[in-house]
């Protein structure tokens, strides 16, 4: 298999592209390492949502992801997503920025044989979080992740992928088998309930009485979205989204010991115009880490020791 790695250009910001015979996936170092592009190159489709304009939205940090960022591609989430307090000796009463420290600072990026190595450093905290981006083969994009304390103290977080893939009307949702339940973090129409509620997987009795079938995305002109979180631990560490133009399956990988939640946000046209949906591997679920930490399902990394991960981003092998 052979692998390019190259610099490239995506709007007006310096970017980092990987490229097999079936994926073009291009980085943005300076801007948390961010996946801003991945294409699959036998039907030329753009998988992340792409904002229009020239210019890229820089927000600084600590700022507003939604009012300030681009919106876009795929960024990591950590120590969490929503803004929140630490609350742990030694860092506690330290405030975590909104959707965390490391989308929207730099990191530093280094062509390594078949693969690009990628680093950044807390701010308000003491850590190294690197991530390595390679081809497990020609249509399997694999980053794999390690973070290192470099405190004597426990750290809590939660790290989650936050990509926006571009939606074809009709697509259908899958994940394992054993689910039964999710658990609503907000619904734009109120159809699944106020944050905390709970519905039955996949048929959710909605809050007018009705069912839905939550694996079936509904069309753009349904002007709604929602987020919830599979409740508990994932029975496995996949989920996939099936394209049905297209007839390309899109199958997110990860080892469910170390990242055992998912959270979903589909977007039918409710938020911004946009149509997209956010699938969300998780290292603990409900987006705050405080509220992960009450209900003990936070991830921690012990003082001067390492937690490693990985997510593989599976395209079809038979186009």
């Amino acid at each position: 298999m052979t692998t390019r790695i190259y610099t490239s250009a995506y709007k007006d910001q310096p970017a980092l592209t990987i490229e097999s015979s079936k994926v073009i996936a291009q980085f943005l170092p300076q801007i948390g390492a961010k996946l801003c592009s991945l294409i699959f190159k036998p039907l030329a489709l753009e998988l992340l949502m792409q904002r229009p304009g020239p210019t890229y939205r820089m927000a600084p940090y600590d700022g507003d992801y939604v009012e300030q960022g681009e919106c876009s591609g795929l960024d990591d989430m950590f120590p969490s997503i929503d803004r929140c307090y630490y609350e742990c000796y030694p860092w506690q009463g330290t405030l975590i920025p909104d959707h965390g420290e490391v989308w929207s600072i730099p990191w530093a990026a280094a062509a390594q044989d078949q693969q690009i190595h990628l680093v950044t450093h807390g701010v308000r905290f003491p850590y190294r979080l690197e991530k390595w981006v390679s081809f497990a083969n020609a249509s399997t994009l694999h980053m794999a992740y390690r973070l290192t304390n470099l405190s004597p103290y426990p750290f809590d977080f939660i790290w989650a992928a936050h990509p926006m893939f571009v939606l074809e009307e009709g697509a259908t949702l899958s994940l394992p088998g054993g689910i039964e339940k999710v658990v609503t973090m907000f619904s734009a129409s109120n159809r699944l309930g106020r944050y905390g509620d709970e519905h039955a997987w996949p048929i959710a009795t909605l809050a007018d009485g009705s069912q839905r079938d939550l694996r079936q995305i509904a069309p753009k002109r349904t002007r709604d979205a929602e987020k919830y979180y599979i409740k508990g631990k994932l029975p496995a560490g996949w989920c996939e989204l099936i394209y049905p133009q297209s007839k390309l399956p899109l199958r997110l990988e990860f080892p469910v010991e170390q990242v055992p939640y998912l959270g979903i946000l589909p977007n039918e046209g409710g938020w911004q115009d946009l149509y997209n949906i956010f699938l969300e591997p998780a290292t603990g679920p409900l987006d705050r880490l405080d509220v992960a930490r009450l209900h003990r399902q936070h991830s921690t990394v012990e003082g001067g020791g390492s937690y490693e991960w990985y997510l593989a981003i599976v395209l079809s092998a038979s186009h």
